[in-house]
């Protein structure tokens, strides 16, 4: 009797995954890429830098003493006299906000010199999720140079027409405060 050696098998190979799932249907289309300021002369401009970078400031933010606080700077910092064009001030309760306006119009203010993303997050803190910041152009009006450049601004992030209709949302107004309500 011959001694038979039993074969083993090889182990069967795991299956391969199952092909990615398709891309999903978009019903919309992304948003537009945002176009960059332009000059005067219709020229684009370069993106702005990081930091430092202009915020242009209207209502409450006007005040150097406010913006001191809210930064916790040593002293009350400069701001510039300084305007942007294409925006309009609405009421938001007893509070200003910027939204969009006609092509010419122009809302005066000041401009500050942001000189970090920490001085930049507190700007935010205190804006609340109300107000999202947006590149603009700042055209400065002090006599000194620069007389413009690009910059942010904070526009209200909400539905801008309710504004205009003083229409007020109790709802939405409580999850564009969120965490400064706490």
């Amino acid at each position: 009797m011959q001694n038979k050696i039993p074969h083993t098998q090889e182990p069967a190979k795991p299956p391969l995954p199952p092909p990615p799932p398709p891309e999903p249907f978009l019903t919309r289309k992304p948003p537009p890429t945002p176009l960059l300021p332009l000059t005067r002369d219709n020229k684009p401009l370069h993106p702005p830098p990081t930091f430092p970078i202009y915020y242009f400031f209207y209502g409450t933010l006007t005040s150097p003493a406010q913006v001191a606080r809210i930064l916790d700077l040593p002293e009350e910092p400069r701001l510039r006299k300084a305007e942007v064009t294409g925006y309009a001030i609405a009421k938001w309760g007893d509070y200003p906000a910027l939204i969009k306006g006609n092509e010419g119009q122009v809302v005066s203010g000041s401009a500050y010199l942001v000189k970090s993303e920490e001085e930049a997050q507190k700007l935010a803190r205190y804006e609340t999720n109300a107000y999202e910041v947006v590149d603009c152009l700042i055209f400065f009006k002090d006599g000194e140079q620069p007389d413009e450049a690009s910059g942010k601004v904070f526009v209200y992030a909400g539905d801008a027409q309710a504004l205009v209709e003083r229409r007020f949302d109790r709802v939405l107004w409580g999850r564009q405060m969120g965490e400064g309500l706490r």
